[in-house]
């Protein structure tokens, strides 16, 4: 019984990470990153993982999908550790010191824009269906958006950038290298990927 309630304790303790870690990413993404980079407790990437699925079983329900949620969960999580697995060899074939763990780390916190961009499009779907008007509103809305979007994919690129930087320790030099020969390799993979319909924007 004490195991037990231990075990859920821990688990509570996990989650208020996995929230007090993201909104500190937020306003503190450099200080952040760099103390989940130290990280071992996995039951936060469970966390992380878990609201992937949730994602994934709701677009599923919201939209003419043709995968169900669990395949398409399983294609993320086999992307994931593509993407993990890539820089972690690459790394290694460079001789950069690196650790997989901590790679596993930084590149599941950096999910959370790609999950919030996800996510609010949905729900915009969900309350905004196209076709949308090109109305005062409609123009407006479509403003918001861009500007939303860019946001989030700006501290996405901040995010990435910091998960290499403390993960192999390298200059910003060398992870713009890392980056463009990861890039070479997971351009025609993400077209292979929309050419399925398994995902027509990479979630990574």
């Amino acid at each position: 019984m004490v195991s037990k309630k231990k075990y859920l304790i821990d688990f509570l303790i996990s989650l208020i990470l996995v929230i007090k870690n993201f909104f500190s990413l937020i306003f503190y993404p450099y200080k952040t990153m760099r103390k989940i980079s130290l990280e071992k407790d996995f039951r936060q990437i469970f966390f992380i993982f878990l609201l992937v699925f949730c994602y994934f079983k709701f677009v599923y329900f919201l939209k003419d999908n043709p995968y169900p949620a669990i395949f398409t969960f399983f294609v993320f999580f086999i992307n994931f550790f593509l993407m993990t697995g890539f820089f972690y060899f690459l790394a290694k074939i460079l001789k950069y010191e690196i650790k997989f763990v901590s790679l596993i780390f930084t590149f599941s916190y950096s999910i959370f824009p790609t999950l919030i961009w996800f996510f609010s499009t949905s729900f915009f779907y969900l309350v905004l269906p196209p076709p949308r008007t090109t109305s005062f509103l409609g123009k407006l809305f479509s403003i918001f958006f861009i500007t939303y979007s860019l946001s989030l994919l700006f501290w996405k690129i901040i995010l990435f950038y910091l998960s290499l930087r403390f993960s192999t320790k390298q200059n910003f030099y060398r992870i713009i290298y890392m980056t463009l020969i990861f890039l070479l390799w997971f351009t025609p993979y993400s077209i292979f990927l929309y050419h399925f319909k398994i995902f027509r924007i990479p979630f990574i």
